[in-house]
């Protein structure tokens, strides 16, 4: 390879590595703003799931049809395997022998294209413009009303969770439709709320869980994105100092070459004389 050829190999790497940096930096300050919203959001999941589980006792093994299932993803990449993890839960799913009529929406273009390639029939809507902005309660209840011509028993909500500050693991909440709850749980035990009021937190309950999951998942994603470009830019750091180790080497040798010869043609000149 030529000298020009590696030289300006080196200057793209380079021209990566600040790419990559300017990445992380921007991935961190991201990451930062959605932990805080995250301490926010978590009393409306935890609290909610807490709830369902105190008054409630129902087995999502049970209701095998008419699923609702929900890819929480986003429309931008560069972050591992964060987005394939949800779809590769998402086709399992689907897989199940005794699952009939499921349906999926798309939460994000990177869920929407995986399961295009595999389950197109299944996917009911997608959700787009997810990703660029931390979501918010708002986003969470115009996908719910966008739901609300589907009549579903059961549906599960796919989304990446943080384990630790680094890592983050596929999990999913199980809901159910309202009617389900109020004829089949033990929520109909409170005697002293009216079955309206019921319906109406029901319903705020569960867009909730979809805020929470979305917000966990964005979190999630941060931060992946964080440890994707910090080892890209090891990587592309590596490829440098490799690449600047044989262009060294390879002017040390021409310059060890050109001197050669011209001490070899001193010589030959200082002879003939």
């Amino acid at each position: 390879m030529a000298l020009r050829t590696i030289q300006k190999q080196i200057q793209s790497f380079s021209n990566i590595k600040k790419i990559t940096q300017t990445m992380k930096v921007v991935s961190a300050a991201k990451l930062n703003r959605a932990e805080r919203l995250l301490r926010d959001t978590r009393p409306f999941g935890y609290g909610t799931l807490s709830f369902y589980s105190r008054y409630t006792d129902i087995n999502m093994l049970d209701y095998t049809e008419d699923h609702l299932l929900f890819a929480v993803t986003s429309d931008r990449g560069l972050c591992g395997s964060i987005h394939s993890g949800i779809v590769k839960k998402v086709r399992e799913e689907l897989s199940r022998s005794d699952q009939t009529n499921a349906s999926v929406v798309c939460i994000g273009k990177k869920s929407e294209t995986m399961l295009q390639r595999t389950h197109p029939n299944y996917i009911l809507f997608s959700v787009t413009n997810i990703g660029k902005n931390n979501p918010t309660f708002l986003d969470a209840s115009k996908i719910f009303q966008m739901c609300s011509f589907v009549e579903y028993i059961a549906s599960q909500i796919f989304y990446n969770c943080l384990t630790s500050k680094s890592t983050s693991k596929v999990d999913w909440i199980p809901i159910y439709s309202t009617d389900i709850l109020l004829m089949t749980a033990h929520i109909t035990s409170l005697d002293e709320v009216e079955e309206e009021e019921l319906r109406s937190y029901i319903e705020f309950s569960t867009i909730s869980l979809l805020y929470f999951a979305m917000v966990e998942n964005a979190t999630s994603e941060h931060s992946a994105r964080v440890l994707a470009m910090d080892s890209a830019t090891k990587n592309v750091d590596k490829l440098k100092q490799k690449s600047t180790l044989s262009f060294n080497r390879k002017r040390q040798s021409r310059i060890t070459t050109d001197i050669i010869d011209i001490v070899s043609g001193c010589e030959a000149i200082t002879s003939k004389t």
